[in-house]
């Protein structure tokens, strides 16, 4: 479990101070993990995302040759595959 030390200068020192006291932490450390959960939790799908994109770019350009409407067909036949094939609608 790595230490961190983060200088947050005055302004933001303040409103650590008040935050804890207002929302109810035990301490700075509490309220300061809270908030990077959160974050975690709301960037986790974009972080995924955006890695995934990364690793197609730098697989290179497939030699087949497909259209957008090819492509989705092929996705949406995947995911029918992986539930077993059973569509609702």
């Amino acid at each position: 479990m790595g230490r961190k030390t983060v200088d947050f200068g005055e302004t933001l020192d303040r409103y650590i101070d008040f935050a804890v006291k207002q929302g109810g932490y035990k301490t700075e450390a509490e309220y300061l993990r809270y908030l990077v959960r959160k974050d975690e939790e709301r960037n986790r799908e974009f972080l995924l995302t955006k890695a995934a994109v990364q690793e197609g770019i730098e697989s290179g350009v497939s030699p087949k040759v497909r259209t957008a409407e090819e492509i989705v067909t092929l996705a949406k036949k995947r995911a029918l595959g992986k539930t077993g094939g059973k569509h609702h609608g």
